[in-house]
C-alpha cells in the first residue's frame, strides 16, 4: 500500500489505469443517462476537451514513461541488488 500511495501522491500515472479512466470517462460522456446528469451540477459540454484525441495524447507519454520507468529503473535496482559483482 505506501508505494502506490507515493506514486499517486507524487503525481505519477500509470497507463493501464489511465486505459480504464479514459474509456470509463467517454463511455459515461457519450452513453450517459440524462438521469445521470440531472443528478449533477454539470453537464456532458462541459467535457468538451475529453475526446479520443486527448486520451491519445495523454497515453503516449505516459506508457513510453511507464515503459522506461519499468524496464530502466526497476531493472536497475534489480541488477543492483542481484546481479552486481561484488
Amino acid at each position: 500500500m505506501p508505494p502506490i500511495t507515493a506514486f499517486v501522491a507524487a503525481g505519477f500515472e500509470h497507463s493501464v489505469a489511465n486505459f480504464y479512466y479514459f474509456a470509463v470517462a467517454l463511455i459515461i460522456k457519450g452513453l450517459g443517462a440524462h438521469s445521470f446528469w440531472s443528478a449533477l451540477p454539470t453537464s456532458p459540454d462541459s467535457y468538451g476537451g475529453l475526446d479520443l484525441a486527448s486520451a491519445v495524447f495523454n497515453l503516449v507519454p505516459v506508457t513510453a514513461g511507464n515503459i522506461l520507468g519499468g524496464a530502466g529503473l526497476v531493472g536497475a535496482v534489480y541488477w543492483f541488488v542481484y546481479l552486481r559483482r561484488r
